[in-house]
């Protein structure tokens, strides 16, 4: 009785000092982002996180990108944490927060329709590039659901705003005006949602957008059409059929990794209780654990460590324990958004052109990928509470 009462307390105050040690690194990490966060208008506007973008072929041009995506996904992400985090820190997260809310206007469609674009209204596409900046009318703006349902998630919006994007979202859905190219056979008479708000532009699909619009459907409670029905029919079957580890980059062209598309997946499970998915998620787990053991990149293994800690299993954490070690790993080299041009084309050109690399971007971010950590650190003290 009394060696169990020791392993009791042993077990309490083991898991208070590491709760302690955690909140001292969560706050410093927290204070780390907040100062990379921009404060005045110049290469980007204040509000956002500084990115990048490199060609992936050479000559390589990695440049300052002043999109809004990476912005607006760390607005995302640190809202999923406030529930978890200490009074002093949900201050320091929401401040970050609204800062970003004030600079979404300027992604915002030029009609004032709830749409948003990765790159501002007014701004060249592509800055710093040598020609394709001057060619926003032929390639045009583009507003993409992507962006735009994690923006709505992020800001002070109102119903309305969500109903009039989920009527376009209904609109350019698969089948809806055209049928997609791009995809397997077996997956193109499905209407499913696309990537892009375009009316004019050719169904897409990708499995982490996706997983996303539907993230959105579900938190704002919209009613349930069919292509909601379908969407999560076409994610259920990628897992069922295990193509995020298959195909992960024909599946998903801008997420590219197993990593960042199990992270997709389990996060919408994970705030939602979908049973479609729940039937696999023993294999996801199976599928994260082998993944974490196999990856090089650190990135890798923070996605799929939280991924497995959101799932209820027991992960392995990241190989490091300070903002220093952080900055020093390979994170560097991690991509977790890319910008590949063969997503409208048919099988087998699209399969070729996904990997020629003179024509994919590679977008990076330092402030999203200690904001992906900070998530995993917060998810590491709430298991542990």
């Amino acid at each position: 009785m009394k060696r169990n009462l020791f392993l009791i307390l042993l077990l309490f105050f083991s898991s208070q000092s590491f709760c302690q040690k955690n909140d001292s690194l969560i706050h410093a990490l927290l204070l780390n982002i907040e100062s990379m966060q921009v404060k005045q208008d110049g290469e980007f506007y204040a509000g956002e996180f500084p990115s990048f973008r490199e060609c992936g072929g050479a000559p390589h041009n990695y440049q300052p990108d002043n999109n809004i995506f990476y912005t607006a996904v760390a607005a995302f992400t640190l809202r999923n944490m406030l529930p978890y985090l200490n009074a002093d820190d949900k201050v320091i997260a929401e401040k970050i927060i609204a800062n970003i809310q004030k600079i979404y206007p300027l992604f915002r469609n030029k009609h004032g329709y709830p749409y948003y674009g990765f790159w501002a209204t007014n701004d060249p596409i592509m800055p710093h590039t040598y020609f394709y900046k001057y060619l926003k009318q032929i390639f045009g703006q583009g507003e993409d659901a992507d962006d735009t349902v994690i923006i709505l998630m992020t800001n002070k919006n109102n119903d309305d705003d969500n109903l009039v994007l989920k009527q376009r979202l209904q609109a350019v859905a698969n089948l809806s005006k055209q049928k997609i190219i791009s995809t397997y056979k077996k997956y193109q008479h499905i209407p499913a949602y696309s990537t892009y708000l375009g009316s004019r532009t050719v169904p897409d699909f990708d499995f982490a957008v996706q997983c996303n619009i539907l993230y959105f459907v579900l938190d704002k409670k919209l009613h349930f059409v069919k292509q909601d029905s379908a969407t999560l029919h076409i994610i259920t079957e990628m897992v069922r059929n295990r193509e995020y580890m298959k195909t992960p980059v024909y599946i998903s062209p801008y997420y590219v990794r197993s990593s960042i598309l199990i992270y997709h997946v389990v996060r919408l499970m994970s705030a939602f209780h979908i049973p479609e998915l729940e039937v696999y998620k023993q294999q996801l787990i199976d599928d994260a654990q082998k993944e974490f053991a196999s990856s090089t990149n650190v990135m890798d293994k923070i996605l799929l460590s939280t991924s497995l800690m959101r799932l209820g299993a027991k992960p392995e954490l990241p190989p490091f324990t300070s903002i220093n070690g952080f900055e020093n790993s390979n994170q560097k080299q991690f991509v977790f958004f890319q910008a590949r041009a063969a997503y409208s084309y048919p099988t087998p050109l699209k399969q070729m052109m996904l990997h020629f690399s003179y024509i994919n971007y590679y977008f990076y971010c330092p402030a999203y990928y200690k904001i992906l950590w900070l998530e995993n650190l917060v998810w590491q003290t709430h298991t542990n509470n």
